[in-house]
């Protein structure tokens, strides 16, 4: 009998690849919650997620890697749209974090979901950044885009991404 040997990346593969299949499909499925929100446990998520998001924003505005890292699962990824492949693990995700902080100033991050879903102890959301940066002593510039995050709630019934594919949007 042959046995199947689990492969995170493949994992997370397949739920970004659902994840965009439910977005590009535009379904309605029960357990989506528009930022109407609904009830139970999706509306729980929402607020749970939309706090770590909050957290988010404000370890960026602090230049905190450590704290930004934190958020993520220990085998979580970022899929960076500036570079080929992922950044895989949590150490691997700080130090990323670290390098893009380097010798830049982030203010008035908004992190806005625009759409939640919801399947036991995973979650979908995407939504839309907003952010003021500065390099060095140059001026700041403000920036958009927008995600896709796949969160896992662990076994201390917290939620944190498992995997994120921010993408900017063009500048003008």
């Amino acid at each position: 009998m042959a046995r199947h040997r689990r492969d995170p990346t493949r994992a997370v593969r397949c739920a970004c690849a659902l994840a965009a299949a439910i977005l590009a499909g535009g379904c309605a499925h029960p357990s989506v919650v528009p930022m109407s929100g609904s009830g139970g446990e999706e509306t729980g998520a929402l607020a749970e997620i939309a706090a770590a998001n909050a957290e988010y924003a404000r370890a960026l505005e602090r230049g905190d890697a450590p704290a930004m890292a934190a958020l993520f699962t220990d085998d979580g990824e970022i899929i960076p749209a500036t570079q080929r492949g992922a950044v895989s693990g949590r150490a691997a995700i700080e130090a990323y974090h670290a390098q893009r902080l380097a010798g830049r100033r982030y203010a008035d991050v908004s992190i806005t979901t625009a759409e939640l879903g919801v399947s036991g102890d995973l979650a979908w959301e995407w939504g839309t950044t907003r952010l003021t940066v500065r390099q060095g002593e140059g001026a700041p510039v403000s920036l958009t885009g927008r995600y896709l995050a796949v969160w896992r709630r662990g076994a201390d019934r917290r939620w944190r991404i498992r995997a994120e594919l921010p993408v900017p949007d063009p500048v003008p």
